[in-house]
């Protein structure tokens, strides 16, 4: 990938500092911590002892892709259910998402730690000036770190060590996965598994996408270990995206879209818990991962010819199977 211009890294670097400092301001009000933690790294703490808030996790969502995506909370209905939703609006998707977005595991710590964020484009050697301030804030050293426990001095020199940055430049936003925050952030991974599938199934060129618009069903929370019905299978069931594509003139556009959506997977009809556990609870070692991250339907636009292609729908009968699970459904049983 490469290296960002000055004028976006300028641009990106403000954005993010604003976002750390509404979290930082707000805190009180978004129900989240915040803390100078081992080696005087900043601990921004959404969900672990704190109780955080939807809020809270769509202003990580937004952090997490360097304030290149629009999250905006709505509601939307699932089998009469009533549901919160987050809408992911992505002008700069190579940048923001296949740049930043996409997670790691921090296999030298423990793979259940994942982190992302504009850290990476640290990592990655992407930045002319990654140490620079903006409201005392280090832009680049931002990292959203999906864990069930605050920040040891290992995981902070880990990602210190990985960014070229002092311990204490760093800002790690901790938000667990199965916490109000936590499925918010990760709803706005929608957009992601787009650019991912396209790259890493397809094999096409991800800079060829211009803009998406995605939205998608907040899973329920709260419990612990892995809950029954994930966010990941409110992706997979119910996330719908539009997105914009300069495309080649030999593309089949609706073969793509076909491609894109998860009834092409192998794993379509389970849920992600049981294809997890199967995978000793480590992401990486799930079989077939680039066939994974697909969402339920998809919209393609074609910006050249004005061709377009849909494929896919939201799976009522699976959702309702899983809701079953957890003891919901539409009459609250």
């Amino acid at each position: 990938m490469a290296r960002w211009s000055t004028p976006e890294q300028e641009w990106a670097g403000t954005r993010t500092a604003e976002l750390v400092r509404s979290l930082v301001d707000d805190a009180p009000a978004l129900e989240i911590d915040v803390q100078r933690g081992v080696a005087e790294a900043l601990i921004i703490d959404c969900g672990v002892a704190a109780r955080g808030s939807w809020e809270a996790g769509r202003r990580v969502a937004e952090l997490a892709h360097g304030g290149m995506m629009r999250a905006t909370l709505g509601m939307t209905d699932v089998l009469g259910i009533p549901l919160p939703e987050l809408v992911g609006d992505s002008w700069r998707p190579f940048r923001s998402i296949h740049g930043l977005q996409v997670s790691f595991a921090l296999d030298e710590v423990d793979a259940a730690i994942r982190v992302s964020g504009p850290v990476r484009a640290c990592i990655d050697g992407l930045l002319h000036r990654p140490s620079d301030l903006v409201d005392g804030v280090c832009s680049w050293g931002v990292a959203i770190v999906e864990a069930t426990r605050l920040p040891t001095a290992d995981v902070v020199e880990a990602v210190a060590r990985r960014a070229g940055l002092r311990p204490e430049a760093l800002t790690l936003v901790v938000v667990p996965s199965n916490s109000l925050a936590g499925v918010a952030q990760l709803a706005g991974r929608l957009n992601e598994c787009v650019v991912f599938t396209l790259d890493q199934s397809m094999g096409l060129d991800p800079r060829c996408v211009v803009s998406i618009l995605g939205a998608v069903p907040l899973a329920p929370c709260g419990g612990q270990g892995i809950p029954v019905v994930t966010q990941d299978d409110m992706i997979h069931y119910a996330g719908r995206a539009t997105m914009i594509v300069e495309a080649a003139p030999d593309w089949d556009l609706m073969a793509m879209a076909r491609t894109l959506v998860f009834r092409s997977s192998p794993t379509y009809g389970r849920l992600f818990s049981e294809i997890l556990a199967e995978a000793g609870g480590v992401f990486e070692a799930i079989p077939g991962l680039s066939d994974l991250n697909k969402i339920a339907c998809i919209t393609l636009v074609d910006r050249t010819t004005g061709r377009v292609a849909s494929a896919g729908a939201v799976d009522v009968k699976l959702l309702a199977f899983a809701f079953e699970q957890v003891g919901g459904g539409r009459h609250g049983r």
